[in-house]
């Protein structure tokens, strides 16, 4: 994988992990240039290339200036959750996980939610 591929995964993972998915662009390039000892101009290059390919977009939210994921089709902003799935761990208890989750490894490693003690139900 190269550093350009790694970089554009990294800041599209720290964008889709951010409250809202969106992040100040100073913020993110002083992080990934510390984290990746790389430019700020390196990182830009990325947030460029990832706009203009229409993965993520500038926004203004007064008073600052964002990259964001933009959402396609959503309505009053809303962005469609992860695709997740229910599985059963050995003793029969539900656990909330991402849809490429290994059902025989450890579930609480692999980022799942114990639900046994969590009532959900659907609205009507």
């Amino acid at each position: 994988m190269t550093e350009y591929t790694v970089l554009r995964e990294r800041l599209m993972d720290r964008i889709a992990s951010s409250k809202n998915q969106r992040v100040r662009p100073t913020e993110v390039k002083q992080q990934l240039a510390q984290e990746m000892n790389l430019t700020p101009s390196v990182i830009n290059e990325v947030i460029k290339d990832l706009v203009r390919d229409g993965e993520l977009v500038y926004a203004y939210r007064d008073p600052c200036s964002y990259v964001e994921i933009p959402c396609n089709g959503c309505e009053g902003g809303h962005r469609a959750a992860r695709p997740m799935k229910v599985v059963q761990d050995i003793d029969g208890n539900p656990w909330l996980c991402d849809a490429d989750v290994q059902p025989q490894d450890h579930l609480l490693s692999q980022s799942c939610w114990e639900c046994s003690s969590m009532n959900f139900t659907r609205g009507g």
